[in-house]
């Protein structure tokens, strides 16, 4: 791994930290379900179906910070896979997806394997700074989503 003095001020910036940690835990994540023929980002599409049973794909698009076409290539995979099944949804325009027995089984892997990940991704941190990673990073997240909307509008103008 690359020294952060190397980068100057930018090594100093939480940001850049944050990436940084974020790149290795990812690719780290993406190794141990690989075995499983899930990317993080299908991992996580699974949990959230199994989650929402029932849920359409524009719904788990947006709970996935997604576009529509990755949306599709996504559920097309998980449907290729044995994982998902499309069922008439709400009205003739949309499917409602839900695991199959497969993907029962896959969610439950996928939240062993993750958990798992998360204990030898962040073995350096305590008990005690694991918790408060996770009760700043969450605050994070809500901050975001907050200033979603007002980023939007902004990148309009």
């Amino acid at each position: 791994m690359e020294d952060i003095t190397a980068f100057g001020v930018l090594g100093e910036r939480l940001s850049f930290l944050l990436h940084h940690a974020d790149m290795g835990a990812m690719t780290a994540l993406a190794e141990r379900l690989s075995p499983l023929g899930v990317t993080p980002g299908r991992a996580t599409a699974i949990v959230y179906i199994g989650l929402h049973e029932g849920c359409d794909q524009i719904t788990l698009g947006r709970a996935l910070g997604v576009n529509r076409a990755s949306t599709m290539k996504a559920i097309d995979a998980l449907t290729v896979l044995g994982a998902i099944e499309r069922r008439p949804g709400r009205d003739r325009r949309t499917n409602a997806l839900h695991l199959t027995e497969t993907g029962r089984g896959l969610r439950g892997a996928i939240e062993q394997a993750t958990r798992e990940h998360d204990q030898a991704a962040f073995d350096a941190l305590s008990a005690d700074e694991r918790t408060q990673l996770r009760g700043l990073l969450t605050k994070l997240r809500s901050g975001a989503r907050r200033r979603a909307p007002a980023i939007a509008m902004a990148a309009t103008r």
